[in-house]
């Protein structure tokens, strides 16, 4: 018995083995260190691009001033986004020049840069050369200011934050019809200021203001023409509630003739950009300065190079235009909507210049 045992067992495991021989071999494990080769592209199939962001590029910058924070910060944020992609950077300063922003961009076109980011600016006088950069393969990015041949424009929303500064002013007076001067820079053609002049003046409307008046701040010495400016209107007014600024410095300017006429109880300011002048005046006990949307300019400078890297690596889910974050800075959070941003004037300085000691304006 044992015998016929061992003799099926052994038939068993020669069988065994001739089913193994007529398997087909199994492929060789490849070595733990190589890759297996790419798939080759089909006939007139092209290969996928690399990724080109990785490749150095050379990236201008045509600032419209660098005389006020905002300017100053949003090309800080970008040359520090693009030193940190060792990248290179080309920047240029119009001084507030439209004309000197407009030759420095066609200096970009002629010098064959691989991107363009524009700081704020006369929107419409700019567009023919972003269109031209655009039709030369030299993508551009716009910041404050809106190109249809933009990869996209940055800023806030400016429709939302200037509504949130014209109802702070409606719940600074209870809701009570008050009289107020707007104070910006006429008919210059730089989209978000025009925004925030229509919306404000749409919601002073709706909600029953009496308007004294458009004063310009100008440009080149906007804190003492609209000082100048506001001084007059006080005078002329002296039932005035509000003064409406659309930009920074102005704000200071409006502050200090506030200050001078006496009149810190009964006129106040609402304006957009947390400049550090702004901010430092905003953190008087005294100071008419009540309100203000503080962009994030580093932020925003930043956000204009990840935009260009996005588009060198082929996205075009990139939208038109990406809104960018801000703060709304008060002592008076609560005459605000539930949930929107806020710090005092003290935490937006440590918040927007980090490493400045506070009251440092120069």
């Amino acid at each position: 018995m044992f015998k016929k045992f061992a003799f099926l067992l052994a038939l068993m495991m020669v069988l065994a083995g001739l089913l193994a021989a007529c398997q087909p071999a199994a492929p060789a494990a490849a070595p733990a260190e190589e890759a297996a080769p790419a798939e080759a592209p089909a006939e007139g199939e092209e290969a996928a691009p690399a990724t080109t962001s990785q490749e150095k590029k050379v990236i201008g910058v045509a600032s419209f001033q660098l005389g006020n924070d905002w300017n100053i910060q949003v090309a800080e944020g970008a040359k520090a986004k693009i030193a940190e992609l060792g990248w290179e950077v080309v920047q240029t300063n119009a001084e507030a020049n439209s004309d000197a922003q407009l030759t420095a961009l066609e200096g970009f076109l002629n010098q064959g840069v691989d991107g363009v980011i524009v700081p704020g600016g006369a929107g419409p006088a700019l567009e023919p050369v972003i269109k031209q950069l655009k039709d030369a393969g030299i993508p551009v990015v716009t910041v404050d200011l809106l190109s249809q041949n933009a990869v996209t424009n940055i800023f806030p929303d400016n429709y939302m934050t200037t509504e949130l500064l014209a109802v702070f002013a409606v719940n600074k007076l209870n809701g009570l019809p008050g009289t107020y001067a707007h104070l910006t820079i006429p008919d210059f053609g730089w989209k978000t200021v025009d925004i925030r002049d229509k919306v404000a003046d749409l919601v002073f409307e709706i909600e029953g203001w009496t308007m004294t008046g458009v004063l310009d701040s100008g440009l080149a010495d906007a804190i003492n023409q609209s000082m100048t400016a506001a001084r007059s209107t006080l005078l002329a007014n002296p039932d005035m509630n509000l003064i409406y600024s659309s930009w920074g410095m102005p704000a200071v300017g409006a502050a200090k003739a506030i200050r001078e006429a006496g009149m810190q109880d009964q006129v106040f300011v609402v304006n957009t950009d947390a400049d550090r002048i702004v901010l430092a005046e905003m953190a008087e006990d005294d100071s008419p300065i009540l309100g203000v949307i503080g962009q994030r300019p580093l932020d925003m400078g930043a956000m204009a190079v990840e935009a260009l890297a996005k588009h060198f690596d082929g996205d075009t889910s990139i939208p038109a235009i990406t809104f960018a974050p801000f703060y709304f800075v008060t002592k008076y959070p609560e005459l605000l909507p539930p949930g929107v941003p806020t710090l005092a004037p003290v935490e937006a300085w440590e918040t927007l210049y980090p490493g400045v000691e506070f009251g440092q304006t120069n």
